[in-house]
């Protein structure tokens, strides 16, 4: 299964811009964090390991790397080649302290390059995240169940979309509880 990634908004949508749609962006950096490439290195990155999770097109790479080119977050080379186009090598400017959207299993896909350190703060902060979100479900189950309504059948699929929302929310926190506590172990310390 595949998610299609959404690039960057075009010239004057940024006021509409959803980070939370932006998967591409988060990845290309990710990439880029790891050393420079050009459009073509990052679709074989994409082709060898990304494909099973999220799948780009080059026009959707070339798009993105020329969007975060002008947003100042990456500086181009161009390398002349005598017997093959110019190859255009793209760099971080200075490395994110975060994504501007916390895309988490972006960030996570990419801790394997970094530390247990860092894996395990935006674990923790997930955690966080995710607890808040718990408890404000709750506290709207709560309100919107005692309430007395005249639309009762559009209150019960309100009500089972909370619900599914709420299921989500737990299982992605299990599974958030289990990877922390697998880090710790490893770290030697609850």
């Amino acid at each position: 299964m595949h998610e299609q990634l959404e690039i960057l908004p075009t010239e004057g949508e940024e006021g509409r811009e959803n980070p939370s749609r932006n998967t591409l962006r988060y990845i290309i950096l990710g990439l880029l964090g790891t050393r420079p490439m050009s459009g073509y290195d990052i679709k074989q990155a994409f082709d060898r390991a990304l494909t099973s999770y999220w799948n780009a097109g080059n026009s959707q790479i070339y798009t993105t790397l020329k969007n975060l080119n002008q947003a100042g977050l990456l500086e181009a080379e161009v390398i002349v080649q005598t017997t093959r186009p110019n190859r255009k090598v793209y760099r971080l400017t200075e490395v994110p302290e975060r994504f501007t959207k916390d895309e988490f299993l972006t960030k996570l896909f990419f801790c394997g390059e970094t530390s247990d350190e860092v894996a395990l703060t935006h674990l923790r902060e997930h955690r966080e995240s995710l607890s808040k979100q718990l408890a404000h479900m709750e506290w709207a189950r709560q309100q919107y169940a005692s309430r007395p309504t005249r639309r009762p059948r559009l209150l019960e699929y309100q009500m089972l979309v909370r619900e599914y929302k709420e299921a989500m929310l737990q299982a992605d926190l299990e599974v958030t509880e289990r990877a922390i506590a697998r880090l710790e172990e490893r770290q030697g310390h609850p």
